[in-house]
């Protein structure tokens, strides 16, 4: 076998020490520039992401103005009781006109049961 002879001088040695330093200098900035292209990647989608919370909370409080303005303009406690009084005021009179009518199919039953026997009684005079 064969032997292999390393003749290192200062100026092998301080090659090879550059070279490897070099080598660790590029490593560790392309580390360092993805990281950065990706924090900035990471930014830019969270800017993107709160303009689209900004963008709903505008929404969201434009739809609560306008439900607080209906809300507003509707209607109170006071229309509805004046509704219902009157529906109450409707069913009293329909409920009395009921009783009137009921009063007056009485009266006319008794005095169509009154015109029978009228009738009644003058055809019995007839026949005698």
């Amino acid at each position: 076998m064969g032997t292999i002879n390393f003749d290192l001088n200062f100026w092998t040695l301080s090659g090879l020490v550059l070279n490897f330093v070099l080598a660790l200098f590029v490593a560790l900035s392309n580390r360092h520039k993805a990281a950065t292209d990706e924090l900035k990647a990471v930014k830019s989608d969270l800017h993107e992401c709160i303009k689209d919370v900004e963008t709903q909370v505008v929404e969201q409080g434009q739809r609560l103005a306008a439900i607080e303005a209906d809300v507003e303009n509707g209607i109170t406690k006071e229309d509805l009781s004046a509704v219902y009084n009157r529906v109450n005021d409707t069913n009293k009179s329909i409920s009395d006109q009921g009783k009137a009518i009921g009063y007056l199919e009485g009266t006319l039953k008794e005095i169509t049961k009154g015109m029978e026997r009228i009738d009644k009684h003058l055809i019995e005079l007839l026949r005698k």
